[in-house]
């Protein structure tokens, strides 16, 4: 550096009269700084794509690490990002810097491989072993103790007759599976008069406040527990609102829990219903920038470990390039959850006089999608449909170019094929009935649009005469209320840890029947039922 910044002194000394190709040595400085900077940034995006590609589980250190990349988030998504975001803006790289990443050796890895591919993504050379890599890390056991996670090093041989011959075969998923839930739409003809229908908002991961949402709702026994729930709601229909995963930590559990219940519930002549959030929709085309490292952790012991020792090789991992290949297995049209659970929930549904979805429904999308019965059909079709075509279990690929290549293409196919009531689509993104925040913005006030009291009276009107109010999740609210003359109920609390602690609370129904009013109530933790018309919001000019 000094060496360089003297020559550039005496170039200036040597020609002082040209001032367009004077270089001084302050100049010299920057130019050299930014050339450091590019070069660091260089090294550091490498770096990065290089350990995204590698299987296991990124650590919090990692985690930190990609948050400070330069590596954009989506506009139309909050702000903070982890690794996995460089799928939705291709920073899967295909050039120079990528062919290096091919011959890199990345330290932790250890073993024997047969081929850089297998050296890159950590998996094992020999088909009929495990000889997996994961990061050990601490977790909370069941006793509420700090308990480490084992770290696979050696080898186990699984006999022939044990080995399913594909990824979907290799894991059991009747614990996921949901019933045939009730009809998109039930008339007040179809419901007993004094029938409870219960509602309430996102969950985010937080095994806890789903379960203090259940007991409050009254539809699960008090002293029964999350692995073993017990339905007690008898003919109640319970629609849980949507956005079950990301933000927290057992993500699999809280779904399980509603799994069973379910079950439980068609059994005893009520029902449990899941409906579709943005979160299950990013998460069902391999976008998990909002996972936590811990529901990461859950689907690597709770899904990728068993189809390891199931399968007696992890090289069925290769073909997801190492973005949560657990995860993006379980959750991707086709996957391993596509049929059993996914198919059968809901982007919305009609119950009496409420309209249940998660973001909101316009008239547009009404007629656009065919009504809730249309947009439900479509989500079924897409989401049993493997639209990458055949899975390469058996993890043969010849360059890590291919293992990328594969894996665009595989997040590619599902996200182009993404029925736009999910946010698919040019024109559908943020105004979806997943992602539009029209009806609950600003969090308990009344939305400031001003044609949204418009919006919504004809969104309920194009769902027929009988529908009076929307209720909705999506976006936090302190407490459950109803805006725009009591048409739109929003029932998240934000009672995820991940999102802001908030205290459960149920929105209640009672069915009135052919010739009576429903009576709406909010049930609390503390046992209350609070009367609808302390929880609703007016804007100024209402109130006037």
């Amino acid at each position: 550096m000094r060496r360089y910044l003297l020559w550039c002194k005496g170039q200036q000394n040597h020609h002082p009269s040209n001032a367009k190709t004077t270089v001084t040595a302050a100049t010299s400085t920057i130019i050299l700084t930014m050339i450091l900077l590019l070069s660091s940034a260089t090294s550091s995006t490498e770096a990065l794509v290089g350990t995204l590609c590698r299987k296991g589980v990124q650590s919090r250190a990692f985690t930190r690490y990609a948050r400070s990349s330069f590596v954009p988030s989506p506009p139309s998504l909050s702000t903070g990002t982890n690794v996995n975001s460089l799928n939705r803006f291709n920073y899967l790289p295909y050039g120079s810097s990528q062919r290096k990443l091919a011959t890199r050796c990345f330290g932790g890895l250890g073993g024997h491989y047969l081929s850089k591919v297998d050296k890159h993504f950590g998996v094992s050379s020999q088909k009929e072993v495990i000889s997996t890599n994961y990061s050990t890390r601490t977790g909370i056991n069941a006793q509420g103790e700090a308990d480490e996670i084992e770290t696979y090093k050696g080898q186990q041989q699984i006999p022939e007759e044990k080995k399913p011959l594909s990824l979907s075969s290799a894991l059991s998923i009747e614990e996921y599976k949901l019933p045939e839930p009730i009809n998109d739409a039930l008339s007040i003809e179809d419901l007993r008069k004094g029938q409870r229908i219960v509602s309430f908002g996102d969950v985010h991961g937080d095994i806890d406040a789903l379960v203090n949402f259940l007991v409050t709702a009254k539809i699960m026994d008090k002293d029964s527990t999350a692995c073993n729930p017990i339905w007690c709601g008898g003919d109640t229909i319970c629609v849980q609102t949507g956005d079950i995963l990301d933000r927290g930590d057992d993500e699999l559990a809280c779904l399980r829990l509603l799994a069973s219940l379910s079950r439980q519930a068609a059994e005893k002549g009520g029902s449990l219903t899941i409906l579709y959030g943005n979160h299950e929709a990013i998460n069902c085309i391999g976008l998990f920038q909002y996972a936590n490292p811990g529901g990461n952790v859950e689907f690597e012991v709770d899904i990728g470990k068993p189809i390891d020792d199931r399968m007696g090789s992890n090289r069925w991992r290769l073909q997801f390039a190492g973005n949560q290949p657990s995860r993006w297995a379980a959750m991707e049209p086709g996957g391993l959850l596509a049929s059993a659970m996914l198919a059968n929930m809901k982007v919305a549904v009609v119950v009496g006089r409420t309209v249940f979805v998660h973001a909101g429904l316009t008239s547009g999308h009404i007629r656009k999608y065919g009504g809730v019965v249309g947009m439900n059909r479509e989500v079924k079709e897409w989401i049993t449909k493997a639209h990458h075509g055949d899975n390469n279990d058996e993890g043969n690929y010849e360059t890590v170019d291919d293992v990328l290549r594969a894996a665009q293409i595989r997040s590619k196919a599902a996200s182009v094929t993404m029925p736009e009531c999910l946010g698919g689509g040019l024109d559908a993104g943020a105004s979806s009935p997943v992602w539009m925040r029209d009806y609950s913005n600003p969090n308990d006030g009344e939305p400031k649009g001003p044609y949204v009291q418009t919006m919504i009276d004809e969104a309920l009107k194009e769902l027929g005469g009988d529908v009076q109010r929307m209720v909705m999740g999506h976006t936090p609210q302190f407490r459950i209320n109803a805006a725009l003359k009591g048409k739109a109920w929003r029932v998240d609390v934000g009672a995820s840890k991940g999102v802001m602690s908030g205290t459960p609370e149920v929105l209640e129904i009672i069915h009135g029947g052919e010739d009576e009013d429903d009576v709406v109530k909010i049930l609390t933790m503390s046992g209350e039922a609070i009367c609808s018309s302390e929880r609703q919001v007016m804007s100024v000019a209402n109130l006037l």
